[in-house]
């Protein structure tokens, strides 16, 4: 009996020793796997940090050299004066602004040939530039307009020197548009569609399937594309910043013809006028007769070389014919 006893409490012993290992064992596990997955997250969360440092750097790298485009955009502006006169300079926060200026300008003047002399040598001395002409006629009026294009540094000079041409009335309009926004906003998308068609040359140099090449050259033409065209845009905006535009009207009028149109002549003045006019339309009519005439001829001739013979053939037959005798008259009987 002590012996079947003793044998179960020994059986007991080894499950509970068994039990007790095998637990263990799962706690070993379970702080391994803790460990292992406590690493991984380590790991992730390491290179989720180096990613955003890289990141971080290059946003950096590149603020940094739009800081440095901004500052020699800057240079050049101040070195070609930067606007109107050297007043379109940085601002206090060191934004190099953007602006289009424009102006609207009209003179009357006494002669308009003299004006368009001084009008010439003015462009040539601002270095601008002539970018369309137009002649214009009215009754009373002759005048010519203009379309200049000259540099933003001398806009408020050039004017100057057009208003210094003598003048009887002179109407000036002056404007400006900002373009800074829209400037950086191009340099914006211009840098990040770069970006895009850097690494799709990548991907196209790592691909080795048809199709994938196929894709990623149509997705690099698309922002190629996109590319030429915000920096046409941006050479547009350079280019009107750059030279002011400025539409001139010049004309000339004849109060003498305006006078004579409206006021009604005198009876010497319109007596002349009728005789002018009486021998102006003989003299056309003997014109339009002269000019018939010459049309005619050849018909004429014509008609001269086809009736001539016949009428003369005409006479000739008329006087051979035999001439028919006339009756004896009958005498009256004498008495």
């Amino acid at each position: 009996m002590y012996r079947h006893k003793k044998g179960i409490f020994a059986f007991i012993s080894i499950v509970s020793l068994v039990v007790l290992l095998v637990g263990c064992a799962s706690s070993d596990g379970d702080t391994s796997s803790s460990k292992n997955s406590a690493s991984e997250q380590m790991l992730s969360s390491t290179a989720s940090r180096n990613v955003e440092t890289e990141m971080s750097y290059t946003l950096n790298d590149n603020a940094a050299k739009a800081e440095e485009a901004t500052a020699e955009g800057s240079g050049e502006s101040k070195a070609s004066g930067g606007g109107i006169d050297a007043q379109l300079a940085i601002g206090s926060d060191g934004f190099n602004q953007k602006i289009i200026y424009t102006a609207n300008l009209s003179m009357q003047v006494d002669d308009l040939a003299s004006a368009a002399t001084s009008l010439r040598n003015a462009i040539h001395q601002s270095g601008g530039y002539l970018l369309q002409f137009q002649d214009t006629k009215h009754e009373g009026e002759i005048g010519s307009s203009y379309t200049i294009k000259v540099p933003a540094a001398g806009f408020m000079s050039f004017i100057d020197r057009i208003e210094q041409i003598k003048h009887n009335e002179f109407e000036r309009n002056i404007g400006g548009k900002d373009v800074s926004e829209e400037y950086v906003d191009l340099e914006s998308r211009l840098k990040a569609k770069q970006l895009v068609e850097a690494r799709l040359l990548a991907m196209m140099d790592k691909a080795t399937k048809a199709d994938d090449l196929l894709k990623f050259s149509q997705q690099l033409s698309d922002v190629q594309e996109e590319i030429e065209r915000i920096k046409g845009r941006v050479r547009y905006l350079d280019n009107n910043v750059a030279f002011s535009t400025v539409e001139l009207r010049m004309y000339q009028t004849n109060q003498t013809l305006k006078n004579k149109s409206i006021e009604k002549p005198h009876l010497g003045g319109r007596m002349s006028d009728s005789l002018v006019n009486s021998t102006k339309v003989v003299w056309d009519a003997i014109n339009l007769l002269l000019v018939i005439l010459a049309g005619a001829l050849p018909v004429l001739a014509i008609l001269a070389v086809i009736l001539i013979p016949i009428i003369w053939f005409y006479r000739r037959r008329k006087e051979t014919a035999p001439k028919p005798s006339k009756p004896e008259e009958e005498q009256p009987p004498t008495l």
